[in-house]
């Protein structure tokens, strides 16, 4: 499992953005397989939630998977590497978060898809008794019916989660679910 510095070294990543989950990183210019943003745990996560973060990811992804009338609408960016210390995932360049159709001074109307997912997730809420899925239901309904800049509709009409909003809390109770 790699470090961090050794990735920043590496791919020449700089700085995007701190943020209390970690120091986004970037690597400039990149395009493909080189478009990754690393959130670096340096902040008030510690790096012993790396690996609970990662699957709490593919969690959402999975419990989308299982919700079809969720799937036709939305994803989850999914973790491209899990080093020590930092997660990597794919590097989106958007121009209309959800937060913009609530949230600008001039805010563009939303696409039906949006009032579309958000039905069809808030209908798919509850139906399971397991804990991990309440844990996963509370952080994706941060990313699909909160307004917020980390989720956007793509080319294909679908949203994508590009980075999952859990609260340390979330993270700690997760991992304890789930054990090491």
């Amino acid at each position: 499992m790699r470090d961090f510095a050794d990735v920043q070294r590496e791919l020449g990543m700089k700085k995007f953005l701190a943020s209390r989950n970690g120091t986004l990183y970037f690597v400039p210019g990149a395009i493909g397989d080189r478009a990754i943003i690393a959130r670096h745990f340096d902040r008030e996560l510690p790096v012993t939630l790396v690996l609970p973060f990662a699957d709490l990811t593919r969690a959402a992804q999975r419990w989308i998977d299982r919700h079809p009338e969720v799937a036709r609408l939305a994803r989850v960016a999914q973790p491209t590497e899990i080093g020590r210390d930092f997660i990597a995932r794919p590097h989106f360049v958007y121009t209309t978060a959800t937060r913009a159709y609530e949230e600008d001074e001039d805010p563009p109307s939303p696409p039906a898809e949006l009032a579309e997912l958000r039905h069809a997730f808030t209908a798919a809420l509850g139906q399971s008794d397991d804990p991990r899925d309440a844990i996963v239901e509370t952080v994706l309904a941060r990313s699909l019916l909160e307004p917020t800049g980390k989720t956007f509709q793509d080319d294909d009409g679908r949203f994508t989660v590009v980075d999952l909003k859990p609260t340390p809390d979330d993270l700690q109770r997760w991992a304890g679910l789930v054990g090491p």
